[in-house]
């Protein structure tokens, strides 16, 4: 068989040429596929990072006057500003920022005008600035300020996660301290001419350590004051620590589920809470001790453990249950109260730092003192909360499930802060046809800022009051007739001869 030899051209070309070039290539190449990924880059960063630049700046606070209240798990903080117009134009809108950490840690967040009024001021997320790392709100004011004047106004912050144990594990009978930082002045866009900062820590004023200045600072009982200071540049950041004793345990709850259903017909409003908890405060630095729990029972309040909790239900609030994941527990009690209705639970173990515990309860209420008939719009309109019993806890995510006779349409929502997400579905139980209206509101980082009332309104026909009776009718009536028609079939078994 002839062999066939193929020659290419390659054969001819000098390889001591070819490799000499051959890093100068691949440096292009490379340069090539770099100047092509930063182009990506930038127009990436473009879409995904909103640059405010060049605010303006109309305003200069005259005097800023701040508290930060550290008795309680959530920090709160309410400043007082007065600001001067100091352009040429009346001007309606005021800019606060927050460092990026800070925001993140905010749960709420309110303005409100320094008057007789106390009007509450829009305030609108109005985007980040990715250079400086700040979160833009703007506040607008009802009135135009006119140039030379000036506006007295307050913010009000609560903030989740602010507080850090030290140190994070700690015995099991022993003081539990922690860690709060923070800007030192007000964080503002705006020149302050004067500013004061005061910080209220729980009664017993045991602080470790704490951020001291040379000038303009004094401590009194359980108050740290920090100023007055004159003429702060804008965007002036001072870190103030303070490590103090928090005895309170810090509670969480990670995923609240709150179960109501309204029903006209038997007007009753049935409500059930699913809590999955979290103590977040320092942990046991041994094994839990049952002797030594009890031999110090006499110290448990000086301590982060957490024995019991207490509920305050409405005062119609019946047919009461508790359980969590193993079954019913006996060490709960029912207590009617002056407008409320108190119901205590004893875990079945004592909470300490780093321990979980889920439990569920729910009872069944008058619907009259949730829901009330607006004749001229025609509509029903329910009272209920986002969150209750909400001061010693903060929430991670809320979810509420309110579920309408069947009937009802044209559903509105109608609170004092915005919702994390709204859904419209269908919720189906016995003898449902068409299935309930099911409204569901999802919000995350919930404070007890957040425990207002929200109203539903809808619309509701009487006459779907007949629609479950009708359905229920039917459904016997079609069993009956069934029963009836085969009780007169006549089921037999022929048979056949066999001759042989």
């Amino acid at each position: 068989m002839p062999i066939i030899r193929l020659h290419s051209g390659l054969a001819n070309i000098d390889h001591s040429i070819m490799y000499k070039k051959l890093p100068f290539c691949i440096f292009a190449v490379l340069l090539v596929c770099f100047a092509s990924t930063l182009a990506f880059a930038t127009e990436y960063n473009k879409e995904i990072a909103t640059t405010i630049v060049d605010l303006p700046v109309h305003f200069k606070n005259v005097k800023t006057i701040r508290t930060i209240d550290l008795r309680s798990t959530v920090v709160r903080e309410d400043i007082g500003i007065r600001a001067e117009n100091i352009d040429s134009q009346p001007q309606t809108e005021y800019y606060v920022p927050l460092p990026e950490e800070y925001d993140n840690k905010v749960a709420h967040f309110t303005a409100t005008l320094k008057s007789t009024s106390k009007e509450v001021l829009p305030v609108e997320k109005l985007g980040f600035d990715s250079t400086r790392k700040i979160q833009i709100y703007k506040i607008t004011f009802p009135e135009p300020v006119a140039p030379g004047s000036t506006v007295a106004f307050g913010i009000k912050f609560a903030t989740t996660k602010s507080l850090t144990p030290n140190p994070e594990t700690i015995p099991q009978v022993a003081r539990q301290h922690v860690e709060y930082t923070n800007n030192m002045f007000v964080y503002s866009l705006y020149v302050v001419e004067d500013s004061k900062t005061t910080v209220v820590l729980p009664p017993n004023g045991n602080v470790v350590t704490f951020t001291e200045t040379s000038e303009s600072f004094s401590r009194s009982g359980n108050k740290i004051i920090y100023g007055p200071y004159h003429h702060i540049d804008p965007l002036v950041y001072s870190e103030m620590h303070i490590h103090y004793e928090q005895s309170q345990p810090l509670l969480t709850v990670t995923n609240l589920v709150r179960d109501i259903q309204v029903s006209h017909m038997g007007g009753n409003l049935a409500v059930e809470e699913r809590y999955p908890l979290r103590h977040d405060g320092a942990r046991l630095e041994k094994q839990f001790s049952r002797v030594e729990f009890q031999q110090s029972a006499g110290v448990h309040d000086h301590t982060n453990v957490l024995k019991q909790l207490s509920f305050q239900l409405p005062a119609s609030a019946r047919d009461v249950y508790y359980r969590d994941d193993i079954g019913n527990v006996s060490t709960s009690h029912v207590r009617s109260q002056v407008g409320s209705t108190l119901l205590e639970i004893t875990p079945r173990y004592p909470l300490f730092g780093g321990w979980n515990y889920t439990w569920f309860h729910g009872y069944n209420a008058d619907l009259g003192e949730f829901l009330h008939y607006n004749k001229r719009a025609g509509r029903y309109i329910l009272n209920l909360k986002l969150v209750e019993n909400a001061k010693k806890m903060s929430f991670e995510h809320v979810k509420l499930n309110v579920v309408l006779p069947e009937g009802a349409t044209d559903v509105q929502v109608e609170a004092p802060f915005d919702f994390d997400g709204v859904t419209h579905s269908k919720h189906f139980t016995n003898l449902d046809t068409t299935g309930r209206y099911q409204l569901t509101l999802d919000k995350s980082n919930v404070v007890s800022e957040h425990e207002d009332f929200i109203q539903i309104s809808y619309k509701f026909s009487s006459t779907h009051h007949l629609q479950k009776p009708l359905a229920a009718c039917a459904a016997f009536f079609t069993i009956f007739m069934t029963s009836i028609l085969i009780s007169k079939v006549k089921f037999t078994i022929g048979v056949t001869q066999v001759r042989i």
